[in-house]
């Protein structure tokens, strides 16, 4: 991100904010369908995201971290738009996993179970892996946690999740 115009926006320029939130706009929106899965309110929470951000952009304190300040308040929006929908999340398409795109229904409906059996936050940081790319250490300051906490939660429960599956499998 270029810094200049993180810093112009900073001290108030609007058309600058617009420049970055709108490079953010792929990132931001597919980070709030993760958790949503919903087209319309991923739009929402983005559009939120982006005038809260206006509204908060003088408190920013690292220029470098631009992305990561604007991604945590999508984050906070999409989950804002769950406190108000009360909406359940399932994971209804798994499409989009990038290592095995012929699931068969019955593994796709044990893997969406198994999934929502994780808690919230890691099933977040599973998301945000597998299915946007994100690297550990991108994941750990967008979550504001540290990179062995990231490291440790998916790892134990990507474990349980195999050992799940597995079962699951041999139960067949």
């Amino acid at each position: 991100m270029d810094e200049k115009l993180i810093k112009k926006a900073i001290k108030g320029n609007f058309n600058a904010y617009s420049i970055l939130v709108n490079e953010l706009k792929s990132d931001g929106y597919k980070l709030a369908y993760t958790i949503l899965k919903n087209e319309q309110d991923s739009i929402d929470a983005y559009l939120q995201a982006v005038e809260k951000g206006l509204k908060n952009i003088k408190n920013l304190k690292e220029v470098k971290y631009f992305k990561t300040w604007f991604l945590k308040i999508v984050i906070n929006e999409a989950k804002n738009i769950i406190s108000k929908n009360s909406k359940v999340i399932y994971l209804e398409d798994i499409k989009d996993l990038k290592e095995d795109k012929e699931i068969n229904r019955e593994n796709k409906i044990d893997l969406e179970k198994s999934l929502q059996s994780i808690d919230p936050q890691t099933r977040e940081m599973i998301k945000m892996k597998y299915y946007m790319g994100y690297k550990l250490e991108e994941i750990a300051q967008i979550l504001d946690l540290s990179i062995g906490m990231v490291k440790g939660k998916m790892y134990t429960a990507l474990k349980n999740m195999r050992k799940e599956l597995s079962d699951s499998e041999n139960r067949g």
